[in-house]
């Protein structure tokens, strides 16, 4: 019976990572609100945005969810934006709110690859067989998901939503160094993000590369520029 419900659980943590990575989060307040919203930009996107995309509007797409999304990151982590949302706020407010934002971008980010692969599929050069960027595109797909799934289950979505740079301080038990993170300092931002390559190799599409590697880009300059001196300064005691 114990068995049973602790599989039930961990099945039941699966989903809500799963989901929160995605930019659903269920295991907090606004639940109801959240899946309206996440449920809104999904029919936008398949109802509106897929059937009108051009390759125009696939570059103006991706190019505007990368500025908000790092561009927002880092001034919202890294700049004035969470100190002033806790002094206007309040954490207790703060918080859902930042995460309710950062659930869109997360989500768009994913729609944005998406619609660039859509509108450039099979532009991959003809000397690379058809078979060969499916079999390379589920091979990344398989090993990007299961990494950053894994490495998400492991930390949790507090940590993959940067409550602890959100606060600016360190929260007990939030620096992870089991799962993937005995292997790789950043499996997320490394390993984690073969899937969007995959997924473009799969589709054939010579841009979708081009747009994954630039949203790979963005978050490696967030995390050098702004996470990992935070890890450092507030983790210092745990990381040397």
């Amino acid at each position: 019976m114990l068995v049973s419900v602790d599989r039930a659980s961990a099945v039941r943590r699966f989903v809500v990572v799963s989901l929160g990575m995605s930019g659903l989060r269920l295991d907090g307040s606004h639940r109801v609100a959240r899946v309206a919203l996440f449920a809104g930009m999904l029919a936008l996107h398949y109802l509106a945005v897929l059937p009108a995309v051009t390759p125009s509007l696939a570059c103006w797409y991706a190019v505007a969810v990368w500025i908000l999304y790092y561009g927002g990151l880092s001034l919202v982590l890294g700049g004035p934006g969470r100190r002033r949302l806790l002094g206007r706020f309040g954490e207790a407010r703060a918080m859902p709110i930042y995460e309710t934002g950062l659930g869109v971008l997360f989500c768009n980010q994913g729609f944005a690859q998406g619609v660039v692969v859509y509108a450039f599929g099979d532009s991959l050069p003809s000397a690379m067989p058809v078979w060969a960027s499916y079999l390379a595109g589920a091979a990344f797909m398989a090993a990007g998901l299961t990494c950053k799934t894994w490495a998400g289950y492991v930390a949790g979505l507090d940590t993959y939503y940067c409550h602890d740079m959100f606060r600016g301080t360190a929260s007990p038990g939030q620096f992870v160094t089991s799962g993937p993170y005995r292997y790789l300092s950043n499996p997320m931002y490394s390993v984690g993000n073969l899937h969007a390559y995959g997924w473009a190799l799969w589709s054939r599409s010579l841009e979708g590369l081009a747009c994954a590697a630039l949203y790979q880009i963005g978050i490696y300059a967030f995390y050098y520029l702004f996470e990992r001196p935070f890890i450092k300064r507030v983790y210092s005691a745990t990381t040397t």
